[in-house]
């Protein structure tokens, strides 16, 4: 790398204080707070981004893509991370090709955040926002027949061909053209001769034996393509899943999300042998109450928990709203101090309960780690093989409006 990983850290973090306080003209539900620094005295929950841990993670995937440039996938608030303060760490790292989302609002945030990398939009958009994304130099995909229509008035402010990729259904039936039309469609943009083809991509099932006829569907239409003189560009079929189960997919380029941000996509026991991840977040507040239980004493809804002898338990204003799974209660932990405790009772919308023992052992203020690293019952991946949770709901729910601050 260009710069040291303590200067880019340095770096990182002054640049992401500078813009904090700069507001974003579109909805919170794509962008979060960033802070230079959470108060002492803050009881309310707060999200912690390592930038440390995502360096680690994106060599990681570079390492087991043989150095493949990588397509970042940065949607939903770049799982939970934050989407501009994700962005502007990332975009620093020549390892990082470009960005990839999932909702046009999200690609207008990062170009107004001032990111400079080609940044994909996976979407079908309405005609109307063509001029607003030719203008912000963001790639569209061409999904379907009506491609040309947003394609002609684009190429008129690109001046010439619009810089765009191909998005080829081959079997996950969600978006994309399907691979068994893709051609007439194919040589009918290509003789329009106003788009500029910089990529082709596609996503798997994730079923092992699926995925691989999947891959040939594609390669069969990238081969149909130059055959045709169609030169479709940069290949990318990758998602984390393929970066540890599928090498052959890697191709140009591969398109990760959940593995830069620490979360194993499939296999948390099989996958970490190949490759260690780590917690990008931490998921913190602090104590807000210490009471004794006597027995028969019971906590929260339900009375999923009645104490069955003398018990300190412990409240945390972080409940279900802010992100914090219900399935909690059926085996997390939160660490507080070197010590980790169990979830009881019910995960409500704003508290969670933990137990704390026979000692008071806990204080009102002391902070908690709900999610995150420090211990590894409190580990993403961890809790999810515990409770069931999906990993991806525990980076992707955290609630957009918490304020985030770089460590």
């Amino acid at each position: 790398m260009a710069i040291s990983r303590r200067k880019f850290i340095r770096s990182s973090i002054a640049a992401a204080a500078a813009t904090s306080i700069q507001p974003f003209s579109l909805s919170a539900t794509t962008n979060s707070p960033v802070v230079s620094k959470i108060s002492d005295d803050r009881f309310d929950p707060w999200i912690e981004v390592d930038p440390t841990a995502l360096l680690h993670n994106i060599s990681e995937v570079r390492r087991l893509t043989k150095g493949r440039p990588i397509l970042a996938v940065i949607k939903n608030n770049a799982y939970g991370l934050g989407l501009s303060l994700a962005a502007k760490i990332l975009e620093r790292l020549p390892e990082i090709h470009g960005f990839a989302v999932v909702k046009l609002e999200a690609a207008i945030v990062l170009r107004e955040a001032g990111i400079k990398k080609p940044i994909h939009l996976m979407a079908r958009f309405p005609q109307s926002a063509a001029k607003d994304i030719a203008n912000q130099n963001i790639q569209p995909s061409i999904i379907d027949e009506d491609a040309l229509e947003f394609i002609n008035p684009m190429a008129k402010i690109f001046g010439g061909s619009v810089p765009a990729q191909v998005y080829l259904d081959t079997g996950m039936s969600r978006m994309g053209i399907s691979y068994r039309r893709a051609m007439p469609l194919l040589k009918k943009i290509a003789n329009n001769g106003k788009v500029s083809f910089q990529g082709v991509f596609m996503g798997f099932t994730e079923e092992p034996d699926f995925d691989k006829e999947q891959l040939k569907r594609f390669l069969s239409i990238v081969n149909k393509s130059n055959k045709a003189g169609i030169q479709l560009g940069t290949l990318h079929a990758a998602s984390s899943s393929a970066v540890f189960d599928f090498p052959d997919a890697h191709l140009d380029m591969v398109r990760p999300g959940m593995a830069l941000y620490g979360g194993y996509p499939n296999d948390p026991e099989k996958q970490s042998q190949l490759g260690t991840l780590k917690s990008t977040i931490n998921f913190k507040a602090r104590v807000v109450r210490v009471e004794k239980l006597r027995k028969g004493d019971s906590v929260s809804y339900g009375r999923n928990y009645i104490a069955d002898k003398p018990t300190w338990v412990a409240t945390v204003p972080v409940g279900h709203t802010d992100g914090f799974p219900r399935k909690a209660v059926e085996g997390a932990k939160v660490l507080i101090g070197n010590k980790t405790y169990p979830v009881i009772g019910a995960v409500s919308a704003s508290h969670s309960i933990v137990e704390v023992g026979n000692k008071k052992s806990v204080q009102v203020g002391d902070i908690v780690t709900l999610i995150g690293s420090g211990a590894p019952e409190v580990n993403p991946n961890w809790i999810s093989a515990k409770t069931g949770a999906s990993v991806y709901d525990l980076f992707m729910h955290l609630n957009p409006s918490l304020p985030r601050v770089l460590i």
